[in-house]
């Protein structure tokens, strides 16, 4: 499928991005050393976290918690990434954001969301695999991350990766924090940890939307941002691929825990979460730094930002893992350090993650949303295939889940860095 974004009135001719759109914000260095201290800031805030809840939870509750979590992440890949990739997009060429247009847009994907948390958890209810009450808080985690995260790269794209940043040590800071608090009032469990993140992510979504409301550039003006046919179109191609992704990468997260195996689950989680951790503080800052540019030039910047991307995850990957062991020892419990190697297998996933951002943004602004979609399907059923043999051969192998997860990545990042400078020579 196909998907493209119809022209403005205001572009210039042969491009729909108009005339006074914002330039992208200048790569200074004082800039990215201040991204990069908030984000070194935010890494050993979360690592403290992940000590923390692994100290408090036994290894079933982080299984129950991964479980949780992973049904919150799909119902935010099937509508609010899609929806958030889009408004990103179409809005990174407008210079006065029409404020009136982006909360219409908003309250009916909240809408569409909690339409479809209660259809895809009646499923989940009726097996006797998920609890009504646990309902409110699937909803209330996804809810919430997609608003600060939409207001996050909103700011970020107009220049304000500081302001990001620091943002982003406030959420790690207050999910520590507020599970502190949750354990000292009612008690460590897999909901009090959801409940204290819901919590934190609701002050960080106060303070983004004060910060947006007083510095970004905004229009009372109603914009038709596209016609709503035209983005169904886009959006559901991108909620497919963002969809494939979730399920190649979390399904063990479900699957495993369903079958009896929630501990199998949490070990490969837990171990696999501190290289990912790492590598998602060092792609952040990466990405506040690059994905601007990358906006605003149309894509045209995609081969720097992979090159450069690429390297940083090797460089990273080459310090983490012969310091897995230390790691794991030091952040979790001994039960979790003989699969340290799988620290690894974080940095891969989310390194590979990284990537796909970039391309998913180049497919969007040229209208292939479609063909993302189809590389990531593969790329999920690779990785179901797996995971579901592993479950009847050898339910008790996190490092093979890993690998086996790992391997489907591998597979489909490289095909759609061939498939993204193939369109790239033809639009040259």
């Amino acid at each position: 499928m196909r998907t493209h974004f119809s022209p403005r009135p205001d572009a210039a001719p042969g491009c729909d991005t108009p005339k006074d759109a914002p330039e992208a914000p200048r790569l200074g260095f004082a800039r990215a050393i201040s991204v990069a201290g908030l984000r070194a800031l935010s890494v050993v805030a979360g690592l403290a976290y992940v000590k923390y809840y692994t100290n408090q939870l036994s290894v079933q509750e982080v299984g129950a918690f991964f479980y949780l979590g992973t049904l919150s992440y799909i119902l935010n890949a099937l509508v609010f990434v899609p929806v958030d990739s889009y408004m990103q997009a179409r809005l990174s060429g407008i210079d006065a954001l029409p404020w009136r247009s982006i909360r219409r847009l908003v309250a009916a994907t909240l809408l569409v969301a909690l339409c479809v948390c209660v259809a895809l958890s009646l499923p989940f209810i009726g097996m006797g695999l998920l609890n009504v009450r646990d309902v409110p808080l699937l909803y209330g985690l996804a809810a919430m991350l997609y608003l600060c995260t939409s207001v996050r790269n909103l700011l970020n794209i107009r220049g304000q990766a500081t302001f990001a940043s620091s943002m982003i040590v406030l959420e790690s800071v207050s999910r520590l924090l507020a599970f502190m608090l949750a354990v000292s009032v009612v008690g460590a469990s897999a909901r009090t940890l959801l409940l204290s993140s819901i919590a934190a992510l609701a002050v960080e979504l106060v303070l983004l939307l004060r910060q947006a409301r007083s510095t970004l550039p905004l229009s009372p003006q109603e914009v038709v941002l596209d016609h709503p046919k035209q983005i169904w179109r886009t959006t559901s191609a991108l909620s497919g691929g963002a969809a494939s992704n979730t399920v190649q990468l979390q399904a063990y997260r479900v699957l495993f825990p369903a079958a009896g195996h929630a501990g199998t689950a949490a070990m490969l989680g837990v171990t696999a979460n501190i290289g990912a951790v790492a590598m998602s503080a060092c792609a952040q800052v990466f990405s506040q730094l690059f994905l601007p540019r990358l906006y605003q030039t149309r894509g045209a910047s995609i081969g720097q930002y992979v090159a450069w991307g690429t390297a940083m995850a090797a460089a990273l990957l080459a310090v983490a893992l012969p310091m897995s062991g230390f790691l794991v020892r030091h952040l979790t419990h001994a039960e979790y350090a003989a699969y340290a190697p799988a620290v690894g297998i974080g940095v891969v996933l989310e390194a590979s993650n990284m990537l796909i951002g970039a391309f998913s943004v180049y497919l969007t602004l040229h209208g292939r949303a479609g063909a993302l979609f189809r590389f990531q399907l593969a790329g999920a059923a690779v990785s179901l295939a797996g995971c579901l043999a592993l479950i009847v051969h050898a339910p008790d192998s996190p490092m093979l889940i890993g690998l086996v997860i790992a391997g489907s990545q591998v597979l489909v990042t490289p095909a759609l860095a061939f498939y993204v400078h193939r369109l790239q020579r033809q639009h040259a």
